[in-house]
């Protein structure tokens, strides 16, 4: 089993035990949030017939790719918000979005920044600096 596929797998196990409304922490413990969203990744046709598609993409005709990547990205942040690198990796391993607060922008946790889940709560191997940002 190559690495990619093994960490995406490792990635799909982690975000199914995450549910929203869970409190997410970050390293040193500070509460950040709350989880908003879980998205378990997914990728284009194209990607997925060339061996390159997230283990966690969804069996489903999605037509045109190209407006299927748009239309998820469209759902995590706006286009002109977030860089088109980040928003590809996001959609591709999966995430985490955390609502922080009234005032403050959401942030987006990738399963690699997990450290572990409990009960109620994710924890986080990042600080709040180190997540993605729109």
């Amino acid at each position: 089993m190559n690495q990619d596929l093994f960490e995406a797998e490792l990635g799909s196990r982690i975000l199914e035990q995450i549910h929203e409304g869970m409190t997410a922490v970050d390293r040193e413990g500070d509460e950040l949030g709350k989880v908003v969203q879980v998205f378990m990744g997914a990728s284009s046709e194209r990607a997925e017939e060339e061996g390159e598609g997230a283990a966690t993409a969804p069996d489903i005709d999605v037509g045109d790719e190209d407006s299927f990547v748009e239309d998820l990205a469209e759902a995590i942040a706006p286009v002109d918000q977030m860089p088109e690198v980040l928003r590809e990796r996001l959609l591709r391993h999966g995430f985490i979005r955390i609502d922080t607060g009234l005032f403050s922008e959401d942030l987006y946790a990738m399963p690699d920044q997990i450290a572990r889940i409990t009960t109620d709560r994710v924890i986080l191997r990042v600080s709040a600096d180190e997540l993605i940002k729109p």
